[in-house]
């Protein structure tokens, strides 16, 4: 995906406008995407949830069975109808970033590589993101606020993924495929909650998570690594797999 992210401003971005047709040909070659935690009960039901390494692990929706492969696009790169989106997609060509020129404010940022934003006297259709004298639009205040929540529920995100980390509670995971010749495919690894581990802890340190809903969260994750069927059917039906760790 080619992007180009630069902090939202009128002075830089006042004569464009947002194509209120969706074109989800950017996320063609995504495999997984961060998610926050109230996006866990909606996706579960169809991506495994997964987590990414570091000392500061992000949630992940996986999107393909395969590195740099989106399996939910369609061969009109479309996305299908009836299936959850997650946020960060949603939000495309918008996201929240940290400010560069202060480290502890967040700004809006914009994809300007996107092909849904153009200048609005090329499109009719296309809403602005400013009005004339420099103020946000309908439009692009109403995105604004969707971003303010997504970026205060990815505060708590970041925290659980820590909590995991420390605790000491995240393993290595693949997910194998065995299709019908014989032959095996292993996805790249990510990280998911060692499930005896997670039985044990502490209660003193359970009832904390739990409190603060996280133990809902690991609970979703867990039983999204069924999903991982679903995924590898979407590129080759007669596969069967299994993960491993």
């Amino acid at each position: 995906m080619t992007s180009r992210l630069q902090p939202l401003s009128p002075e830089q971005h006042l004569g464009l406008g947002l194509r209120p047709a969706p074109n989800w040909a950017f996320c063609r070659t995504l495999d997984a995407v961060p998610i926050t935690l109230p996006e866990f009960a909606d996706l579960v039901g169809a991506h495994p949830i997964v987590f990414s390494a570091g000392p500061a692990p992000q949630p992940l929706a996986v999107l393909g069975a395969q590195p740099g492969l989106n399996d939910f696009l369609d061969t009109d790169l479309q996305w299908p109808r009836h299936q959850p989106l997650p946020a960060v997609l949603k939000h495309h060509p918008f996201a929240m970033g940290v400010d560069p020129t202060h480290a502890q404010r967040a700004v809006v940022m914009l994809d300007t590589a996107d092909a849904r934003l153009v200048p609005l006297e090329e499109d009719d259709t296309a809403q602005p993101l400013f009005t004339f004298d420099g103020r946000p639009s309908p439009t692009l205040s109403a995105i604004t606020q969707q971003l303010g929540a997504h970026w205060a529920a990815l505060q708590d995100t970041v925290a659980l993924g820590r909590a995991l980390h420390d605790a000491g509670l995240l393993v290595d995971l693949r997910a194998e495929v065995r299709l019908s010749d014989g032959s095996t495919h292993t996805t790249r690894s990510f990280r998911s909650v060692n499930a005896s581990a997670f039985r044990q802890l502490q209660p003193a340190l359970l009832s904390a998570w739990f409190q603060r809903g996280w133990t809902d969260a690991i609970a979703l994750h867990l039983a999204s690594l069924r999903r991982w069927t679903q995924l590898f059917e979407r590129r080759q039906p007669a596969a069967a797999p299994h993960a491993g760790t």
